[in-house]
């Protein structure tokens, strides 16, 4: 690693006034002042300097016309999911979305279903994943995640309930599902066996899996990713969609890459880019990429980023579940979000939303956002400072009901 870069991911960046999505609209705030942004999921951390040192040379050059992917980008993507995850992708089973992942999974719907078709995804999940069928005229058909004790008291209490799976996609002629992997709220990262005994249901049933995968490097020490078009079974079957936007904390860059294998789906989803005037890039979302995964001191970046977040993480769990009764949680095995469930208390819905933002200051994700029914639960984003994180605890512990 370049011995030029150093992480301090304990030094603080004013982000009040910089037109924040997390921190800057102030409807969230139901008028109150002082209130921390724990809430959407991007991190307060510089980006890595390498990147940013990239793009300011791209500045310096002075033009910012319309940009193309060259062959290095190609082989940039390629190097990087065989390095992270053992995973050989040929150069056409590699496309992009210049605005992100949800633009990719509402052009894939386009593709692979017409209006009022039913499509699959388990509950609790991420609202602009699961809210896509709606946004495309599809027909939405949920069950929940199996959930072994109630509260849970480890990421490995969920488990995906494949025989309501199987059971709802004969009956209401299912052949799409969208996936969230790692999974978001929950923050399971699903294994390989039970990717295989969904990719067997999928098999049999001809499933199509659109697989939103955006926080694949954001995982705990010794847990694996496992892409979903890696899945024996589902090369011909699924579209996996990944981003640099939550590795790397680039998400105002708009930038996501499709992998998909299938060639008639892959050629539809070209045309569909196409016909929605999106076969060019951004400037900086294509330097980003290219930088980010091939850049040894941004990798390492993300390492150390890793193991911050798996701090704080465990940090946040141990103190709610120690001091604050009637909340609990558990360390997610991916991503930077807790799950707290707030059954034990007596708030719920717009009560605690109001509760936790008025009188403690802080907003939090709203569980209605993720599943209707889970009014008692909150997603608190971890991918802030150490000191922030405190201070959020220190809120969390006035609570006096």
């Amino acid at each position: 690693m370049d011995k030029r870069y150093t992480f301090d991911f304990d030094e603080p960046v004013r982000r009040r006034h910089t037109n924040s999505f997390k921190w800057d609209i102030p409807e969230r705030h139901m008028g109150c002042e002082d209130v921390l942004g724990m809430w959407t999921a991007d991190m307060d951390f510089r980006s890595p300097q390498p990147m940013l040192d990239m793009l300011r040379k791209r500045l310096d050059h002075g033009v910012l016309g319309y940009t193309i992917r060259g062959e290095r980008y190609y082989e940039i993507i390629q190097n990087w999911v065989q390095r992270r995850y053992g995973w050989s992708l040929e150069k056409e089973d590699i496309h992009f979305c210049p605005p992100g992942v949800i633009p990719a999974v509402c052009m894939l719907l386009d593709v692979v279903t017409k209006p009022g078709d039913a499509v699959f995804a388990f509950m609790p999940n991420y609202d602009s994943l699961y809210g896509a069928a709606g946004s495309m005229g599809r027909r939405l058909v949920t069950a929940p995640l199996l959930l072994e004790r109630s509260p849970a008291k480890s990421c490995a209490d969920w488990h995906m309930d494949l025989e309501s799976f199987e059971r709802l996609a004969k009956e209401n002629d299912i052949h799409t599902m969208l996936f969230c992997s790692p999974h978001n709220p929950v923050g399971r990262v699903w294994r390989m066996d039970e990717l295989q005994a969904l990719a067997e249901i999928c098999r049999r049933l001809d499933i199509f899996v659109i697989s939103d995968e955006v926080h694949c490097d954001i995982l705990r020490e010794g847990v694996r990713h496992i892409p979903m078009g890696s899945v024996p079974g589902m090369e011909d079957r699924s579209a996996t969609l990944m981003s640099p936007n939550k590795s790397f904390n680039v998400a105002g860059l708009m930038t996501a890459s499709v992998f998909i294998h299938n060639r008639s789906v892959m050629a539809a989803f070209r045309r569909k880019l196409s016909s929605w005037a999106m076969t060019l890039d951004t400037v900086f979302g294509t330097l980003a990429v290219e930088e980010l995964y091939s850049d040894p001191a941004c990798e390492a970046w993300l390492e150390e980023v890793n193991r911050y977040l798996s701090g704080n993480l465990a940090y946040a769990a141990e103190t709610i579940n120690r001091s604050l009764p009637g909340v609990s949680t558990y360390v997610p095995e991916g991503t930077y979000l807790l799950w707290l469930d707030f059954s034990g208390t007596q708030l719920r819905g717009d009560a605690l939303c109001r509760h936790l933002v008025c009188d403690l200051g802080l907003d939090l994700c709203d569980g209605r956002e993720f599943d209707p029914s889970k009014d008692d639960h909150m997603r608190l984003n971890c991918a802030c400072t150490r000191a922030t994180l405190e201070e959020a605890m220190r809120r969390l512990q006035r609570s006096r009901r």
